[in-house]
């Protein structure tokens, strides 16, 4: 009930927000134009309102392109001064009465004549929906690529993985130049175009990537252009490196084109020093997120060996690999109207992972179980991956079709210790994947303003997979407690997908009107047979899985869209029937459901002024589960997990809203934002798990419904100084969540809680320094019923000083510390690296390059993360010291 009560004050106050006439009806808004003597407009003067007779708070506005300005008003003085002014000309200043009224201003010619005038371009500049960011303005000396100067602009934020966001939010499309060569890999961009062949880093915001649905279908997503300097730039980078502890080798090659006509950005990239170039080829917009929902675009995890996981440390410091990658991405004209593109790239890779892991569960009565493995992991992961699009993208017509090829052969084998029996277990895992899909878009404009948008997705996808555990695991479970040698587990699954919609749009006057109709089809099938050696006489059907399942949705989809100035107001409401056939013969188990879904959505922005915006949104959805989630009999994950999901299929409604606040100056180069969100998620399913003395885990889903509720907040502000050529940024979140649990054969709630603080500084001064700190404070609570688990913080402090003691010469020292505190003793980890660069005076840069890493030495590293009322604790082997001669060039 507390829940709910939330949700409503949170939907009033969404509501309160998104209409206007509970907010602005006492607001004064001043428009009007600015021109010259000869009646030309003046863009770009600023507009300033001030209330008399104090003067203690303003207003302002710029001038667009017609010399226009608005300005909204926030003060209730009878009266206000209104001043005018832009270079080369008189400033002009005039009373008003406060309110709405239109105003127009002629500012004369004040020409100052100067002896000697240097000209700077702001380092941000706006017009209109569009923030350009001048590179030159942000990069420093040792800067070579693109990714090095993008993670310095106020306002834009880059992950780990290479992934930029705007506003908190994955940008919507990364274009060169306007053209779209790499869809959503843009990564390959980024780390591989140098930063000298930039002009400037154009942030498109409310992008609407399709023309010809601009001024009908608006995006509340970003996208990025790179305008680089020259309309025909050949240019790239190639770097060879070699060193020792123990051999090493990096290598890569990646030549560029952009011209107006055609692009294309090919790689070859080999390495063995732990750089993960497969971070490179992966799709990282916020489409890709949602299309790894569906069936057949992702690999499903059936089987696996015991993994070490990732740590969130740089891939150089931990990882030991072989990889080779090739890309080609071509983008060519095929007509006048129309291009065609291609992006292709195969990877193949091994990689070691020693280490090992601390597992604790804890129990509702406050008991712990806890298990530690040492553990020794070989990873072969094989890709080729393929996609060939047709695509015309003009005002009158667009029309793309995708095909794409996923072929993935990926090994894992493993060698794992427990604390509890010092017998090793191996491991051997096959996890083939193979995924062939077409992806169709069409909008055709009709007479009066109507538009049909067609979309087609079809898919088919298949992976056999197998496990081999040696000696037998789970004995207990399997065999009555009795030894045996050897358990394999063999699955495949099998599946088909397609999405069909087609929508006809109209609109009139400040309304947009959108109905949609549609369905969705997904066939699947999964053969499983878990045996053991020596073979029984009989394999129970309960080990067995012979599932066959259909998993069909129909719906209409009515959504309006209300624009103007200030207000962008939406709602939709998709009604939904959808059917469920699941059956499994031998085992004599079957499901078969019909139901009606409606699920209202509404969100709005207000723009607060010139420069603060509002965003609020509610939504009801009832998400279906994913047939992968069902299987009748028993599936052998990995070693030491037995997993059986024989209940009705997940059914989840989900009620959140959402709530945020953002500023932006290019002016001053301020960015703010704030965010909050709320949810709360019923479930008609229940995980009841079952936690052996000895760690194992059996996990089998039962029909029983729960009700898990979640918080998040959060906030970001960043800063550029251009005189000093400083980026500062700091970001704040907290989040809590509550989930119950069936926890050996006890009902519990689990509590969740984090907090993040991230502080981010470059600065560079001096022409002859720079520095550059990142530091992250985290902290992990959790709660099993009335049980507390270990309090977990997590610090990482990042700095970096670049000196120029001369003109081609070089000197970067970095240094890391990482402290984890949680089950047992404080852990810290240090780092120290040096580089040693000399750059040739030559046209292209041409850099020698001589690296130190981990000049400490340091051998493990200590990660801990909990989930629900598992806690578990990772330690690393880390990369040895080693040195690494290399030469790169820019050409």
């Amino acid at each position: 009930m507390r829940i709910e009560c939330i949700h409503i004050k949170a939907i009033y106050l969404i509501l309160f927000l998104v209409f206007p006439c509970f907010t602005i009806s006492a607001q004064t808004t001043l428009t009007g134009t600015l021109t010259d003597a000869q009646r030309q407009p003046i863009p770009g003067a600023l507009v300033e309102v001030q209330p008399l007779p104090g003067l203690d708070e303003s207003a302002v506005a710029v001038t667009d392109e017609a010399g226009r300005f608005r300005v909204q008003l926030p003060f209730a003085a009878d009266s206000v001064l209104l001043s005018a002014r832009s270079l080369g000309f008189r400033e002009q200043t005039r009373r008003l009465r406060n309110f709405s009224q239109a105003v127009s201003l002629t500012l004369p010619d004040n020409p100052t004549p100067l002896k000697e005038v240097v000209v700077k371009a702001d380092p941000i500049r706006r017009e209109g929906d569009t923030l350009s960011y001048r590179v030159s303005a942000f990069t420093e000396k040792k800067d070579r690529v693109l990714a090095d100067v993008l993670k310095k602009m106020p306002g834009v934020e880059v992950e780990a993985d290479g992934r930029i966001l705007y506003e908190g939010r994955p940008i919507q499309k990364f274009y060169i130049n306007g053209a779209d060569l790499l869809e959503s890999r843009y990564s390959q961009a980024s780390n591989n175009l140098p930063a000298e062949a930039v002009q400037d880093v154009q942030v498109l915001k409310r992008h609407q990537p399709i023309a010809a649905l601009r001024g009908v279908r608006q995006s509340e997503q970003a996208s990025l252009n790179i305008s680089l300097k020259k309309a025909v730039t050949a240019t790239g980078q190639g770097r060879l490196g070699l060193g020792a502890a123990p051999l090493l080798w990096n290598a890569n090659l990646a030549p560029m084109l952009f011209t107006p006509r055609q692009q294309l950005l090919d790689t070859y990239q080999t390495n063995n020093t732990g750089q993960d170039v497969a971070a490179e080829i992966k799709p990282l917009s916020l489409d890709d997120v949602q299309r790894l929902r569906e069936p057949g675009f992702r690999k499903p995890d059936l089987t696996s060996i015991q993994e070490l996981g990732q740590p969130p440390l740089p891939a150089s410091r931990w990882l030991f690999n072989q990889v080779h990658l090739v890309s080609a991405n071509h983008l060519v004209p095929f007509s006048k109207e129309a291009n065609l593109r291609v992006n292709a790239s195969y990877l193949t890779d091994e990689q070691l992972r020693r280490g090992s892991t601390r597992t604790r569960y804890t129990l509702p009565d406050g008991r712990a179980i806890t298990l530690t493995e040492d553990k020794r992991n070989v990873l072969r992961p094989r890709q080729l991956t393929t996609d060939l699009a047709y695509i015309r993208n003009v005002k009158q017509y667009y029309l793309k079709n995708t095909l794409s090829l996923i072929r993935s052969w990926d090994e894992q084998s493993g060698l794992l210790t427990r604390s509890v029996d010092a017998k090793p277990i191996r491991q051997q895992a096959r996890n083939p994947f193979t995924s062939l899909s077409n992806r169709l878009g069409l909008v055709q404009p009709l007479s009066r303003g109507r538009m049909v948008q067609v979309n087609s997705v079809l898919t088919l996808a298949a992976s056999p997979q197998q496990l081999t555990v040696e000696p037998g695991p789970l004995p207990a479970v399997l065999t009555g407690g009795l030894p045996y040698d050897r358990a394999s587990q063999a699955a495949t699954q099998r599946s088909l997908y397609t999405s069909n919609s087609a929508a006809l749009l109209w609109g009139q006057a400040h309304w947009r009107y959108t109905a949609t109709a549609g369905f969705t089809q997904e066939v699947q099938s999964l053969n499983s047979s878990l045996s053991r050696q020596p073979a029984a006489e009989t394999t129970a059907d309960s080990l067995r899985n012979r599932l066959r399942a259909h998993q069909a949705r129909y719906y209409l989809q009515p959504a309006l869209d209300f624009k103007t100035d200030r207000w962008r107001l939406e709602a939709e409401a998709p009604l939904s029937y959808r059917t469920l056939r699941a059956a499994d013969g031998p085992l004599a188990a079957a499901q078969h459901r019909r139901w009606l879904t409606l699920e209202p959505q509404v969100s709005g922005r207000y723009e607060l002024s010139g420069l603060w915006h509002a965003t609020a949104g509610a939504e009801l959805s009832t998400p279906a589960g994913s047939l992968e989630q069902l299987y009748y009999g028993y599936l052998l994950r990995d070693y030491r997990t037995l997993q059986r999901n024989a209940a009705p299929l997940t059914r989840q409604r989900v009620l959140s809203s959402r709530l945020g606040f953002y500023y932006e100056n290019p002016l001053t180069s301020w960015f703010y934002q704030a965010t909050y969100s709320v949810s709360s998620t019923a479930r008609n399913q229940l995980l009841r798990s079952l936690v052996a003395p000895d760690g194992s885990l059996t996990t089998v889903a039962v029909a029983r419904r729960t009700v898990a509720p979640s918080h998040t907040l959060a906030a970001q502000a960043s800063k550029f100084i251009s005189p000093w050529k400083t980026s500062l940024s700091l970001q704040l979140s907290g989040s809590a969540s509550q989930l119950p649990v069936l926890l050996n054969s006890t009902l519990a709630t689990t509590h969740s809680r984090q907090g993040t603080a991230r502080l981010r500084a470059n600065a560079s001064p001096v022409s002859w320094a720079s520095l550059e700190y990142a530091g992250q404070f985290t902290l992990l609570r959790s709660q099993v019923g009335e049980t507390n688990q270990p309090t977990t913080r997590l610090q990482e402090h990042r700095a970096s000083l670049a000196l120029y003691p001369a003109e081609q010469h070089q000197l970067l020292l970095a240094a890391e510390h990482f402290r984890s505190a949680g089950v047992g003793p404080a852990v810290r980890t240090f780092f120290l690296d040096a580089i040693y660069r000399y750059t040739l005076p030559t046209a292209r840069k041409l850099d020698i390059e001589l690296k130190a890493s981990n000049m400490l030495n340091a051998r493990t590293y200590q990660y801990t993360f909990v989930s629900d009322f598992i806690l578990v604790q990772n330690e690393y082997e880390l990369r040895p010291r080693q040195l690494l001669l290399s030469v790169r060039a820019s050409f």
